[in-house]
């Protein structure tokens, strides 16, 4: 009888083979791999343009301020309008959202403008390309003395106010960056950084 294609099936393992990997579902923190946060070797060291955050910061601001003063403006409607007419209605309604909308909006734009403009131009010029909490701090008092600058004596509120923005700011980016799990260190550090600062151990 000839032999056929299918006469050695029995001398064909079935097992697989051995594999020489090891298993991807590893229970090992991605942070402690070199290279895990980044794609190529060298993006570590790489940090957006000032342009770039600007770009971000001041649109999403200006989203923010148009949306939350629509809703600003919506309630102010349903709690002002003591009228009967469908048409005057809606003429009051979008007139209250467009207001308090626009209004909110172009003011945040203007102070993350400030904002990012005067912190991002104080650590390239001022201190030699340091990124730190120093330019968040300094960059809220500049936006809060440039923003009410015609108040005199007044604008002081305003620095302080800034300066604990710059502050907040710089928390909640670090936290943005390192995940909220981090949030208490960021803090921690963020605070032991400003009283080094304000004590003259910088």
């Amino acid at each position: 009888m000839a032999s056929n294609d299918y006469d050695n099936l029995d001398s064909i393992p079935l097992a697989p083979p051995v594999q020489n990997y090891q298993h991807l579902a590893l229970k090992v923190d991605p942070s402690m791999l070199e290279g895990s946060k980044f794609v190529f070797e060298g993006d570590e060291s790489k940090k957006r343009s000032l342009g770039e955050i600007m770009f971000f910061s001041i649109g999403t601001s200006y989203i923010t301020g148009l949306t939350t003063g629509g809703l600003w403006g919506l309630v102010e409607h349903y709690r002002t309008f003591d009228g009967t007419s469908a048409v005057l209605k809606r003429n009051h309604l979008l007139n209250s959202i467009t207001k308090r909308g626009t209004f909110l909006g172009n003011s945040l734009g203007v102070v993350a403008l400030l904002y990012t403009a005067s912190s991002g131009l104080i650590g390239k010029f001022a201190r030699d390309g340091k990124d730190d909490i120093v330019n968040d701090i300094a960059g809220g008092m500049a936006t809060g003395a440039i923003y009410k600058c015609t108040k005199g004596r007044q604008v002081i509120p305003f620095i302080i106010a800034g300066a604990f923005a710059g502050f907040m700011c710089n928390v909640i980016g670090s936290t943005i960056n390192e995940g909220v799990s981090h949030a208490p260190q960021i803090a921690k550090e963020a605070m032991q950084d400003t009283v080094r600062i304000l004590t003259g151990k910088d």
